[in-house]
């Protein structure tokens, strides 16, 4: 259950750039520009981590390869940004699960809600099982630059929402191309409302919805939180973010020049994670100024939720993903 902000570690998702950014330094123009799409929106710390990749992809190469960003979803949602990889129209993106599924199904094992007792259960299957994501992805004819954890969504409502019955009154959210809301929804006997991103905040200011998922960060940059009361205590999944390339276009850079780019990218992202995860926390600080009340469960209303996913992924198990792999992340979570 999710939104993601791609690089959350990275940029959080929204759709508020018209144009492309594009961080070309004053000199010639580079020998290869790679063209990828990001829902990040322009001004955001993930924004400014992605322009910092390109200014030292660009020294390091000598100028002959550059990033030209796509933000804000100029591009289209995930699924309309995978289909123009695929066919040559962009080289990548810069994508969450809800897009990465297109690309390799298995990765939204780690999404499912519930999965993981805590953040730390996630990372270790995170860790154990990055290797065979990344072989998973190749063998599917793309290219990851990176993948990365980043921090998961939290429900936001308009009235408080204690208890999965309490979804049945709500006119709760899901996105377009996301498959594993809508199985929750079901499980609950709630009723989602279909919007893509750009129609988030217009469904909140005339009432066509009352619940989101988002994380904090991503509340407050898309003005989503202005007009809702309370947060859920936790996040229910983890999330994994990517900067993935066509095949096509990654075999089209030199390997000198490929790893040069992987180093780049590998660096950003390590300075600018705990940036976003200290901002993350800042924006719950900052929600809870603003009026915003951190729903705290009782025990019993708790298990209520862990039984209603469980009860999802279940539903999910006969179509999302393969239950043996669904055991599998789970286990390495676990630990040895």
């Amino acid at each position: 259950m999710r939104i993601t902000p791609v690089l959350s570690g990275g940029a959080i998702i929204g759709v508020l750039s018209a144009t492309a950014l594009h961080t070309e330094a004053q000199s010639a123009a580079p020998t290869r520009y790679l063209s990828i799409a990001s829902l990040a929106p322009a001004g955001s710390q993930g924004a400014a981590a992605l322009e910092t990749m390109n200014r030292e992809l660009r020294r390091r190469t000598s100028n002959r390869l550059a990033f030209r960003w796509y933000l804000g979803g100029v591009q289209g949602d995930e699924a309309e940004v995978v289909r123009k990889i695929r066919t040559g129209r962009l080289d990548g993106g810069a994508l969450s699960a809800t897009g990465l599924q297109h690309m390799h199904r298995p990765v939204l094992a780690f999404q499912l809600p519930g999965m993981f007792p805590d953040p730390e259960s996630f990372l270790r299957a995170y860790a154990a099982l990055k290797p065979t994501l990344e072989q998973g992805f190749e063998r599917d004819g793309y290219s990851l630059v990176f993948l990365s954890p980043a921090p998961g969504p939290r429900m936001f409502s308009r009235r408080a929402i204690r208890v999965p019955e309490d979804l049945r009154a709500a006119r709760p959210w899901r996105w377009h191309d996301d498959p594993i809301l809508p199985a929750l929804y079901q499980e609950v006997g709630a009723a989602g409302v279909a919007l893509g991103v750009g129609e988030v905040l217009m469904g909140l200011q005339t009432q066509r919805i009352d619940t989101v998922y988002a994380p904090p960060l991503a509340a407050i940059a898309l003005q989503w939180s202005a007009h809702l009361s309370y947060m859920s205590e936790r996040s229910a999944s983890g999330s994994l973010n990517a900067l993935v390339l066509s095949q096509r276009s990654a075999s089209a850079i030199s390997p000198a020049d490929r790893a040069t780019m992987q180093a780049v990218v590998a660096q950003a992202v390590n300075i600018y994670r705990p940036v976003i995860l200290r901002a993350e926390e800042s924006a719950i600080r900052t929600l809870q100024s603003r009026g915003i009340t951190t729903l705290a469960l009782t025990q019993a209303e708790r298990q209520r939720w862990l039984a209603a996913f469980a009860g999802t992924r279940a539903r999910l198990s006969r179509s999302l993903c393969d239950p043996a792999w669904m055991a599998r992340v789970q286990a390495a979570g676990a630990g040895p």
